[in-house]
């Protein structure tokens, strides 16, 4: 995990979107934003549905630019432990296209690395190896996952699809942060993705967040070192 420049704690923003399209085309370009600074930081990305889960792993593998490991139903349990405990290492664990229309035709669900789906030969994989880390799961998943692994230990958790109530948004984050001892020790971010839509969920979202949300900054850096 990079270490934080600004103060800890959990820090909260929300990024506007007009519809569905827009909000995987901004999600993209927030995570190469990301990787564009100095800092190589693990974060992981929330979905409610597989079909949406499916969806995102699908654009980030076309962009072959991210180590992606998804956790999903279609894994036995001891297939999303072993892809945890490889993510947390900073390698590569069992991912999926998944079987929705973004997968494109033959797109079914496969598993093994993004270096095993790529063919990538050795002198590559080492490149492969200094990507940016990404772990996307369904909230199912993640309230199903041991508690010997836990926190995942991510500094940025991107809410891809808003919780739908108090109780799931707490599981996310001491899933993916750790308690509140564990969110004092270090810089930790959330991102809302928050389509025209979803304002009334918004709104719900903004009483039981741990932190206020605020709009996230032009410059994206700004978020793991602002004092806001």
């Amino acid at each position: 995990m990079a270490e934080a420049v600004g103060p800890v704690g959990l820090h909260h923003y929300y990024a506007a979107v007009g519809n569905r399209e827009a909000k995987l085309a901004t999600l993209l370009e927030l995570l190469q934003a990301l990787q564009a600074t100095t800092s190589r930081r693990h974060l992981a990305i929330c979905c409610s549905a597989r079909d949406t889960l499916d969806a995102v792993v699908h654009a980030l593998l076309q962009t072959r630019a991210f180590a992606v490991t998804a956790i999903h139903s279609d894994l036995t349990e001891k297939e999303r432990e072993l892809a945890l405990t490889n993510f947390r290492r900073g390698a590569f664990g069992p991912a999926s296209t998944g079987q929705s229309s973004a997968a494109g035709p033959g797109g079914g669900a496969e598993a093994g690395s993004l270096r095993e789906r790529s063919g990538l030969d050795v002198a590559a994989s080492r490149d492969v190896e200094q990507l940016p880390c990404v772990l996307a799961s369904t909230d199912v998943c993640l309230k199903a996952l041991p508690k010997e692994l836990l926190p995942v230990g991510v500094s940025l958790v991107v809410e891809y699809e808003l919780p739908p109530s108090k109780e799931v948004y707490s599981r996310r984050m001491q899933a993916l942060f750790g308690g509140g001892k564990d969110r004092r020790a270090q810089r930790c971010v959330v991102v809302d993705m928050v389509e025209a839509g979803a304002v009334g969920a918004f709104r719900a979202l903004e009483g039981f967040a741990a932190s206020p949300v605020l709009e996230m900054p032009v410059r994206v850096e700004d978020m793991f070192t602002a004092r806001s």
